[in-house]
């Protein structure tokens, strides 16, 4: 007998064995899917447990509800909310009423703001009549992210007085940064002197849900700078100080 010869497999044993490797290819698939959605399972429970540390953190720390501020993106919506209109002139100055300084800015602040891929929700667009409960019902209603209220300064009783000033909700830190963020970019980008930020008590910023603030683009009692609220180059320059003050904050 010929030691060198194989054994030759007959047609059963060639399907057991096909029938076997197909086996072992199946279990092995079978470990795979067990050990990809062990690995999910495992990454779900830890975003579950690192999402409520932050959120008590955020709870501890005193912000808003939903005080904390988003990337940039299409998917955010920032309501601009410019003060008074209707019978509510605001201050006025010799070249212009607040409401329509106020409704300036934030149209051209609205473009800036939607060229960089943000949802830019007006509390009002026209000269028309918005009451504080109004404003804040849109800026709760609107699911945004953060607000901006745009409003100008008077000094009855000092006409030398002027700057920008930008007012936020006391104890809220996300609205403090992003007032800090205005006030510089803001006094970079006009000029203008800084009055610097700080905390106050005005519904716009204190009854909404999101981070708010209250910028005050300047003094129209005061005779320089009520003229400058009134040039459309002015008005540019001062939505263009808010737009970079909001940017810096959301892509820290």
């Amino acid at each position: 007998m010929d030691t060198n010869d194989k054994h030759e497999m007959s047609p059963a044993e060639r399907r057991h064995r096909a029938a076997a490797r197909r086996r072992r290819q199946e279990e092995l698939k079978r470990r795979k899917r067990r050990r990809a959605l062990l690995i999910v399972a495992m990454i779900l429970v830890a975003v579950v447990i690192v999402g409520g540390i932050l959120f008590a953190v955020s709870k501890l720390m005193g912000g808003k509800s939903s005080a904390t501020i988003p990337a940039q993106g299409s998917n955010y919506v920032i309501v601009l909310d410019p003060g008074h209109g209707g019978e509510d002139i605001g201050m006025s100055s010799a070249a212009i009423e607040e409401k329509e300084a106020d409704l300036n800015i934030c149209a051209k602040l609205k473009v800036m703001l939607e060229s960089q891929g943000y949802q830019v929700v007006m509390t009002r667009e026209d000269d028309s009549h918005v009451s504080k409960e109004e404003r804040v019902a849109i800026a709760n209603g609107s699911g945004a992210d953060l607000l901006v209220s745009v409003h100008c300064n008077y000094a009855e009783d000092d006409s030398s007085v002027s700057g920008v000033r930008v007012n936020y909700a006391d104890g809220d830190k996300e609205s403090k940064s992003l007032a800090e963020n205005i006030d510089a970019a803001l006094v970079k980008e006009t000029g203008a002197k800084d009055q610097g930020s700080r905390s106050c008590d005005f519904s716009i910023v204190n009854d909404t849900d999101m981070p708010a603030v209250l910028v005050e683009a300047g003094y129209l009692s005061n005779e320089s700078e009520g003229s400058s609220l009134a040039d459309d180059v002015y008005e540019n320059s001062v939505a263009k100080g808010i737009a970079k003050g909001v940017l810096a904050t959301l892509n820290r």
